[in-house]
This record gives C-alpha cells, sequence and structure tokens, in this order.
C-alpha cells in the first residue's frame, strides 16, 4: 500500500503499488478488483484509476464505521500494509455503436461511474445519476466529458427502499438513438429500476448492464439471480 488519502470524511481512497499491477489487462473502465486479506477474507472492488506506469491502483472505501470488516480495516489502513488481489473483471461493457449512455446507481456504484465517465468518448452524450445518503455529506469532483451531466440525488428513506434514482429516470428525457445503460447499487432498487426502463422505455434488456453490489435483508433472494 502506497498512500490512504480521506478526500471525503466518510471516504478512504488508498493506492496499492506493485510489481504484479504493471501487467493489469485494462480492458473497460470501472473493472472489479477482489482484494484478499491476511486472514483469508475477500471482498470485490471497483478500480477507481489505474497507472500503468506506476504500477498503481486506487480503490475507494466508504467508511461505516466498524459494521464491516472492509470498511474496518480501511479506517486503520497505514501505508506499508499488504493485500493480495485477484483479477480484475470486467462490469462495464462499452457499446461502440451507442448513441448515448445512461448510467445510475448509488454511492457504491459512484466509483465505477467516475471511472466510466473519465474514460468516456468525448462526443458521447452521458446522463449520470448518483443517490447518496445526505447525511454522509457524500460529493466528490467528477471530471465530466463535454455532453455529459452529473446529478447528485439525497435519499430521504433508507437506501433500499429508496425510489430517487427511478423518479429522476423518470423524469429525464433520454436521447433519441441507441442507449447503453448501466446501473449498479442495492439489487431490488436496481431491479426495479431496469424493470421501469425494459416495459415502460422500451429499452432493450441487451445494451442494458444492471448490477446488484449489495442486497439488502428484506430483498428476495430471487433478485439477485434475475440481474445475471
Amino acid at each position: 500500500m502506497a498512500a490512504v488519502a480521506r478526500p471525503l470524511e466518510r471516504l478512504a481512497r488508498i493506492t496499492f503499488t506493485g510489481p504484479d499491477l504493471a501487467d493489469l489487462p485494462d480492458e473497460e473502465p470501472g473493472e472489479v478488483l477482489t482484494l484478499i486479506w491476511p486472514d483469508g477474507h475477500a471482498r470485490n472492488f471497483t478500480i477507481r484509476a489505474y497507472d500503468r506506469a506506476r504500477a498503481a491502483v486506487e480503490v475507494d472505501f466508504i467508511l461505516h464505521g466498524d459494521a464491516g470488516t472492509a470498511s474496518a480495516w480501511a479506517r486503520r489502513a497505514r501505508v506499508g500494509q499488504t493485500l493480495w488481489f485477484y483479477g480484475p473483471r470486467v462490469h462495464f461493457v462499452e457499446d461502440r455503436e451507442a448513441d448515448w449512455t445512461l448510467l445510475a446507481g448509488d454511492e457504491t456504484a459512484l466509483p465505477s461511474i467516475a471511472a466510466t465517465l473519465a474514460r468516456a468518448p468525448v462526443e458521447r452524450r452521458i446522463l449520470a445519476f448518483v443517490e447518496v445518503d445526505p447525511a454522509a455529506a457524500r460529493r466528490e469532483d467528477v471530471a465530466l466529458p463535454p455532453a455529459a451531466t452529473l446529478t447528485w440525488l439525497e435519499r430521504q428513506v433508507p437506501a433500499h427502499a429508496s425510489r430517487e434514482l427511478e423518479r429522476a429516470v423518470r423524469a429525464a428525457p433520454l436521447p433519441p438513438g441507441r442507449g447503453k445503460v448501466w446501473l449498479a447499487g442495492e439489487a431490488g432498487v436496481v431491479r426495479g429500476l431496469r424493470t421501469y426502463l425494459r416495459d415502460e422505455r422500451e429499452l432493450a434488456i441487451g445494451p442494458q448492464q444492471a448490477v446488484g453490489y449489495w442486497k439488502h435483508r428484506d430483498t428476495p433472494d430471487d433478485v439477485e439471480g434475475d440481474l445475471r
């Protein structure tokens, strides 16, 4: 581990370096890396940024006390500590034929959305929506290509019950032509948004990617299988 930064109160941005990172495949933005701790537990994280010349990977950890193993570790992380990794794996697949892109998710999806925006074609029309907890003061400067917009949404209820993303997308006039859609966050929320885009906006499922990054205990188990 080469650096630990706190760009926001509840965010740790950790930079990992090492010779094994020098030749990572870097096919698409926001790829997923499995980090493995010395005690054997493993978690999946989005690559926020990759610098091949420095053999360096940046990973964002959302801090929510000691409730989660990774969060508890990130709060105390120090330069020089070592983790192992597996991957990466592609989670966003660019559609070169798309006329526009829709990105929507909660704060767990923000690293991937930010990475995708940073590497998007300059001419691509992009609508991005990110829902956050207003108490978290979760804002960050995200680089936007010229034809992209980013809308921050503040949830008023627990994340698994929030419909801020769906309301925002319902109110958004989608551009004409072929669209590429990427959705991520709580599994039940993501399924509801994808169903709306398919059934009411009549967008083809093929160009849609819907990823359940986490699942609330009240969300039915079959939701995760439905998103695969």
